[in-house]
């Protein structure tokens, strides 16, 4: 199914955090040093970051499956999910009125998801984790999300190759080379990071010189919670 948003039913680029058109960062901006906390989808995609990632200043956890619906849930249950106590003990903060961000050693946590629709709800639920029992991370521009290839486009006449992050970036893309006499746009959509190659998942995804990021905050929590849970904009709805 076409995703043309993050967020489903909204057609607006600003909730949309691979948008071309989104608030993005280069990393080229930041600095090169900063430790860098990844959270994937699946132990495959996990251990493809693993072989191209800086171990000495990035890290990844892999979630198995969705993840629990942090933004209901009590603080109990919430603290004995597998996920997300291991997120809370490498993130080293704490949790609610406890959480002290200058404990946090990581500058940016990444979330590195798949632009299909399980990445889109994957990276809800997360935001709501963190919307909820973390929220200084959000308001300090600490959350990321990177922008994943979703298929290679390429056209022997032109000589062209592209990777496009979305569905409207790869219609632009298609009808660009089509108007230029192109009638040989090879598509090949790429299954989870670990199909992408150690190459191209370093180049777009991990390296601060080449990726390209969005920060997240609050107001992107709350839009995808007016989204998936509209009658919810509160733990105790």
């Amino acid at each position: 199914m076409a995703q043309r948003s993050i967020y489903p039913s909204i057609n607006r680029p600003d909730f949309d955090v691979n948008s071309q058109n989104a608030n993005t960062v280069s990393s080229r901006s930041a600095t090169a040093t900063a430790r860098e906390l990844f959270i994937v989808e699946g132990e495959s995609a996990g251990l493809a970051v693993e072989r191209v990632c800086n171990r000495s200043l990035q890290s990844v956890i892999a979630m198995q499956g969705k993840p629990l619906n942090a933004w209901k849930a009590s603080q109990s249950k919430v603290e004995s999910y597998p996920l997300f106590r291991e997120l809370i003990d490498r993130l080293g903060g704490g949790i609610a009125e406890s959480f002290r961000l200058e404990s946090v050693p990581w500058q940016r946590v990444i979330m590195l998801f798949d632009p299909d629709a399980d990445g889109i709800h994957c990276c809800a639920l997360m935001l709501w984790f963190f919307h909820r029992w973390m929220p200084s991370l959000l308001a300090q521009n600490l959350i990321y999300t990177a922008a994943v290839p979703m298929c290679q486009l390429h056209s022997e006449s032109l000589g062209i190759t592209r990777y496009p992050t979305t569905d409207q970036e790869t219609q632009r893309i298609m009808h660009e080379w089509r108007s230029q006499g192109a009638e040989d746009i090879e598509r090949r959509p790429f299954r989870g990071l670990a199909s992408l190659g150690s190459e191209l998942l370093f180049e777009r995804c991990v390296d601060p010189k080449t990726r390209l990021l969005r920060p997240l905050g609050p107001a992107d929590a709350i839009a995808s919670l007016n989204v998936f849970q509209p009658k919810s904009l509160r733990p105790d709805d």
